[in-house]
């Protein structure tokens, strides 16, 4: 029976800024108001340890937001638009420039002219009961992106096109956009922060083995060897073909095809709200199937597939990574995948294969969402009599860390 597997290694790219008042409000507002200033860093790459900063990944983003009142209270409050304080303003990142002026902090900056637009500095606007913005980019690794709308309407969809596997698979090309933050006027003053998302999920695929017989306190059988079929056009696997270790899985894949985020406040209850996302494939831009790396039992230590979940083997990429990346999708087919499994009978030490072993992960458990990470493992089991082994289903597993499961949202 499975349940979903979150992985906890975070990324977290941290937006901190102050939030300003429209330019119609200037007059009104205290001559004590705050300029906006950025300062942007994450947590680490692989651990919250280490430091990585975000312009490492992106060198620009554009800022969005709004604001406006709280009309109501408890679960009958709403957010109320006023006045539309960032409409696409662009920060970008000049290594050398932190404190150099009066609104770069850590070398991050906005004001200034971009194209023919003059981008002024924003302020807090006391008047209102609180702010809601959000970013997105990178605009300068990928010229195809497409922001469509300038104006924020509610709800305000953008859409980025031409978005492929191979921006998915590098940091630097990668879609990042934030989820929307609000903050009330008890926080004006105070830095903000946005976490900054990757627009990709990440699948590793483990197994090990649970054939439970055994001979005088021994293990009678182990498992030395899985080999893979691979898709053919039509969608059907390729029997005709000797497998390999490599693990193809067939499903639906995105190669291309644009995305769109779409950033709602109307449903205001106290907190931040969500971005809706979605991938929408460009015309010929799926594929029925997918290379999840190469499954080596025989370069283990025992040379046998593992017999704990614990100590699962999960398939490797070519670069060494046992996590592939692919677009956000909902892959309503599940993923299917069919194999032969060599066996050892260790008391007379000879070997068998099982053939066309065929094995799925159900749909519900495929709806793969931006920047979360997903395990999948299969466990490879016997009957009762010995005589048959097969895939059992998947088993997903919530990931811990120090006691604490992750939120469901989170980054790398």
């Amino acid at each position: 029976m499975g349940r979903y597997i979150l992985n906890i290694m975070w990324l977290p790219l941290m937006l901190l800024t102050f939030v300003g008042c429209t330019k119609e409000d200037d007059d009104n507002v205290s001559a004590k108001r705050l300029p906006i200033t950025f300062s942007c860093y994450d947590g680490g790459a692989a651990t919250r340890n280490e430091e990585v900063n975000l312009s490492e990944f992106i060198t620009d983003f554009k800022v969005y937001g709004v604001n406006g009142d709280i009309s109501g209270s408890g679960s009958d409050a709403v957010f109320v638009k006023k006045n539309t304080v960032f409409p696409n303003y662009q920060v970008w990142h000049t290594e050398g420039m932190a404190n150099t002026t009066s609104t770069n902090t850590s070398n991050w900056e906005y004001v200034g002219t971009v194209g023919t637009e003059e981008q002024t500095i924003k302020y807090w606007d006391e008047k209102h009961d609180g702010h809601y913005f959000w970013a997105i980019g990178d605009f300068s690794k990928n010229g195809d992106y497409n922001y469509t709308e300038s104006t924020l309407p509610d709800p305000y969809v953008m859409e980025v096109g031409n978005l492929t596997q191979e921006d998915v698979q590098d940091d630097r090309r990668c879609l990042y956009f934030t989820r929307p933050k609000y903050v009330p006027k008890s926080e004006y003053g105070q830095a903000v922060k946005l976490t900054f998302m990757r627009y990709c999920s990440r699948i590793r695929i483990g197994f090990y083995e649970d054939i439970v017989q055994h001979n005088e306190g021994s293990k009678l059988l182990n498992v030395l060897e899985v080999k893979f079929y691979n898709v053919k056009s039509d969608g059907t696997f390729n029997t005709n073909e000797q497998p390999t270790t490599n693990v193809n899985i067939k499903g639906d894949f995105v190669n291309s095809g644009k995305v769109r985020l779409t950033y709602t406040n109307a449903s205001f209850k106290g907190g931040s709200d969500d971005v809706a996302t979605e991938t929408i494939p460009a015309e010929d831009g799926t594929a029925n199937s997918m290379n999840f790396g190469v499954l080596n039992i025989a370069g283990t230590q025992s040379g046998v597939l593992p017999t704990s979940s614990s100590q699962a083997l999960f398939t490797t990429t070519g670069s060494g990574d046992q996590y592939t990346k692919v677009m956000p999708y909902n892959n309503e087919a599940g993923l299917t995948l069919q194999c032969d499994i060599l066996v050892r009978n260790n008391q007379n030490k000879s070997q068998y294969t099982q053939q066309n072993v065929m094995a799925s992960i159900p749909a519900h458990y495929t709806d793969w969402k931006p920047n979360q990470s997903y395990t999948y493992i299969f466990k490879i089991v016997t009957s009762p009599d010995g005589a048959t082994i097969v895939l059992s289903n998947v088993s997903v597993e919530s990931w811990e860390s120090d006691g604490e499961v992750e939120a469901e949202w989170h980054n790398w």
